[in-house]
């Protein structure tokens, strides 16, 4: 391996894939992580990440002068962040491709996926082949939906 290839992430797919598109508070997220590899490497380990966001936003009337005028804030805030190892370090060759499971129990204390006007909560996900001194190989961030 060359000097330059340590500055990519290997020539590896990781993708997600959920049992079902919504998933209660009360339960475990199911699914599988799927990978194939073209190229030659070992992995640290293979893991999910997952974060639940909130956005708000609140408007109120400010007296500027003999004018009222609106005044809005907006704030973004991260309620959780969390990691599931699913899988430890591997070897893979070119051509390698396998479908692992997992099962993620989600943190009760962290509201589920909320749309409204004023406020937002969103749950999101990604798969990840972690690589010692490469880049890691991951896939775009998911919405997830989370009800009670």
């Amino acid at each position: 391996m060359g000097f330059l290839s340590k500055l990519q992430a290997p020539k590896a797919t990781i993708a997600v894939l959920l049992d079902r598109g919504t998933y209660s508070l009360r339960e475990p997220l199911q699914g599988k992580l799927d990978i194939s590899s073209s190229e030659e490497f070992d992995t640290d380990e293979i893991r999910i990440e997952f974060s639940v966001t909130e956005w708000t936003k609140a408007t109120q009337q400010k007296q500027v002068g003999q004018q009222t005028v609106p005044v809005t804030a907006e704030q973004n805030a991260t309620l959780h962040k969390g990691k599931l190892t699913v899988a430890g370090g591997r070897h893979f060759t070119s051509g390698f491709r396998d479908s692992i499971p997992f099962s993620l129990s989600l943190p009760s204390n962290v509201p589920p996926t909320y749309r409204g006007q004023n406020a937002r909560n969103t749950w999101m996900m990604k798969g990840v082949i972690g690589v010692k001194g490469r880049p890691d190989v991951e896939t775009r961030e998911t919405e997830v939906v989370i009800t009670y």
